[in-house]
């Protein structure tokens, strides 16, 4: 009975929090409570751009100062244009083509003659064949790009992303746009937790574990602590991990 007393003082309450903000002129704060959370506007004749931070309860501004506000329009609710330059926030894409520029996704956007990841141009890529391929992948006709990062593969033929950050192909490694060739393909293999191995050495991402021993390497599938283990040793990451740095269960694991 007692909750159900408290519950609708609660809403009451909250309903006058609400009505004192918006008589007090703080529409903004109903902007955020309808989902606006970012937006640009101009306010006495600049370009502001408008986003809402959750921890202070109120929107952080920045004015665009170099932005026309005569031709000025927004693209979505994270970006915007004038008749010079594209934004991102309140940051210019440089080289951005604003009569053209369109975003695709997210992350991706382009013009009539580039492609963009961010704010950041795709040197080189091909407009005509790129093609996204899911996560921060794309490709082109030459190449293959991780994020704003053009990979130079070794094999464009055979590349193929294995998951969000890891690729191969037929003489390469790849962990995002950091490309291994010094890996022996034939005998390569992709372990669990960034670990991978081939006959003569064993890698944590784009590192070599120094001293682990790739025949009697192995690693435990635990999602909460990355821990490996040769004949002689245990690594964590990299790095060996001593007895004394683990848990029991790692103890156990370990052989301690």
């Amino acid at each position: 009975m007692r909750h159900q007393r408290f519950r609708p003082l609660t809403l009451t309450l909250l309903f006058v929090g609400v009505m004192l903000g918006l008589t007090s002129g703080c529409t903004s704060t109903l902007k955020a409570v309808t989902g606006t959370y970012s937006y640009y506007e101009v306010v006495d004749g600049k370009v502001t751009y408008f986003r809402w931070n959750p921890m202070s309860m109120r929107y952080h501004t920045r004015v665009l100062a170099q932005a026309d506000p005569d031709t000025f329009e927004a693209i979505g609710t994270e970006h915007g244009k004038d008749a010079t330059t594209v934004y991102e926030w309140d940051i210019p894409i440089l080289h951005a083509d604003p009569a053209t520029f369109k975003r695709l996704t997210e992350n991706y956007a382009r013009d009539a003659t580039q492609m963009f990841y961010g704010r950041t141009r795709l040197e080189g890529a091909d407009i005509n064949t790129f093609e996204r391929l899911g996560d921060a992948w794309s490709r082109d006709s030459d190449d293959f790009y991780f994020g704003n990062k053009r990979i130079d593969v070794c094999d464009i033929d055979t590349f193929e992303p294995l998951s969000m950050w890891q690729a191969l192909d037929s003489k390469c490694y790849y962990i995002e746009s950091e490309r291994l060739s010094t890996v022996d393909r034939a005998s390569f293999e992709i372990l669990w937790g960034g670990y991978a191995s081939d006959r003569s050495q064993v890698y944590w991402l784009e590192h070599l574990v120094d001293g682990a021993d790739p025949a009697t390497f192995e690693v435990k599938e635990d999602r909460i602590q990355t821990l490996a283990r040769d004949a002689n040793q245990c690594f964590s990451g990299p790095r060996v991990v001593t007895c004394d740095a683990l848990n029991p269960k790692g103890q156990t694991y370990c052989r301690c």
